[in-house]
């Protein structure tokens, strides 16, 4: 039975105490821009099993928003990882060189179910790129030599914490996988702005081999008859970059298509994209637009979570919407639902100050920062 006792903290229970006993698992420790070796020497990653041959190096800790960085060989398979809870649930950044001009995509997978979330339409050579996949709120971010613009960007509101990290080869000859060239980062920040949005009709069965994913016109070539200097056996002319809004499940998928790919494709193809839309909509051009469109995509997908500024955050590209949009994944995920599980509360703390900070920085109308920061506030009071 608990007793009441005189300690430092005055007249205490003993149960309270204990609870306030510093143990290793609330003792905090860095958790950005540091490799994975020195995570390891704290003891603060894990391994889990992946495929054959190889398993996959994850943070100890869950998290919420973060990002992972370090160079890859694509002459192997490779994958990154943000909130990766089992080998059925998670988000990685995969590097597929055997795909028809859609090497580079961000997927998710939810109960064992894969979806492709996002492509770009190029065609990778065997070489080595240095990559980072970032999380922040809803939004993924998958970034490829350039570190500044993400050449992906994708919503989804399936996952809300969990582990960060990569696969890692147990043979000796692979060159992926070396924990001291790999960093646990704070997330990115800037998007590209769509050229369109559409709704369009899926393929796929869901498995790793078939992932569920929008079905999109191609053109498919032998590359060496156009004259072009790759390794495989096709390439995809109708190719282009998409990122999805939310998708949740049913027969269609509501996707922003980007302007940039490989030079070599068609110039067409975006037309050829618009005339298999069953809905196509105006990119907006402000919060107030966005806002408007929200409500419009939530007709065709009323299964949607996210939120109206995290809409307006993917389609605007704007950083100064970024805070609105995470404020909103956190008040919703902490307050409206307990979903967030596993994050140590000095982290959590860390993460919320951090995105009031930049709410407070923002260059958005008095009335919206304020709205939000009432968000961060009650979060940083649960």
């Amino acid at each position: 039975m608990p007793q009441i006792v005189s300690g430092i903290w005055g007249k205490v229970r003993t149960d309270d105490i204990l609870d306030r006993a510093v143990t290793r698992a609330k003792l905090e420790y860095p958790t950005e821009d540091v490799t994975f070796a020195y995570l390891g020497i704290l003891g603060k990653v894990q391994s889990d099993e992946g495929t054959a041959y190889r398993y996959h190096m994850l943070t100890l800790d869950s998290f919420t928003d973060k990002a992972v960085k370090g160079y890859v060989n694509l002459s192997t398979y490779y994958v990154f990882f943000v909130r990766y809870s089992d080998s059925d649930n998670f988000y990685e950044l995969v590097n597929r060189t055997g795909a028809s001009t859609a090497d580079f995509c961000i997927e998710k997978v939810v109960g064992g179910t894969s979806t492709t979330l996002a492509t770009e339409s190029v065609d990778l050579s065997s070489t080595t790129y240095l990559e980072m996949f970032s999380v922040s709120g809803s939004t993924l971010k998958a970034f490829r030599s350039d570190m500044t613009t993400p050449k992906l960007t994708a919503t989804d509101t399936d996952l809300t914490s969990g582990y960060v990290g990569f696969t890692l080869a147990y043979s000796n000859n692979d060159s992926n996988g070396n924990p001291a060239l790999h960093e646990l980062k704070a997330p990115a920040t800037q998007l590209p702005k769509p050229l369109a949005i559409i709704e369009c009709e899926i393929t796929g069965k869901g498995t790793e081999e078939d992932p569920i994913r929008p079905q999109l016109p191609q053109d498919l070539r032998d590359p060496k008859e156009l004259g072009l200097n790759l390794n495989k056996p096709q390439i995809n002319l109708k190719s282009v970059t998409w990122g999805a809004i939310d998708y949740k499940g049913g027969n269609t998928m509501i996707i922003a298509i980007y302007k940039h790919g490989a030079d070599y494709l068609d110039p067409k193809r975006f037309e050829d994209v618009l005339a298999i839309a069953k809905n196509k909509w105006k990119v907006p051009s402000n919060v107030q637009e966005a806002e408007q469109l929200h409500k419009e995509l939530r007709k065709v997908n009323p299964d949607m979570i996210a939120g109206k500024h995290t809409v307006a955050y993917h389609l605007l590209g704007d950083e100064n919407i970024e805070p609105c949009s995470v404020a909103d994944f956190y008040h919703g995920n902490m307050i409206e639902d307990n979903k967030i599980k596993g994050v140590p509360e000095w982290e959590l703390r860390r993460t919320l100050l951090r995105w009031k900070d930049r709410l407070e920085r923002a260059r958005i109308n008095a009335e919206l920062k304020d709205n939000h920061l009432k968000k961060l506030n009650e979060c940083l009071k649960k």
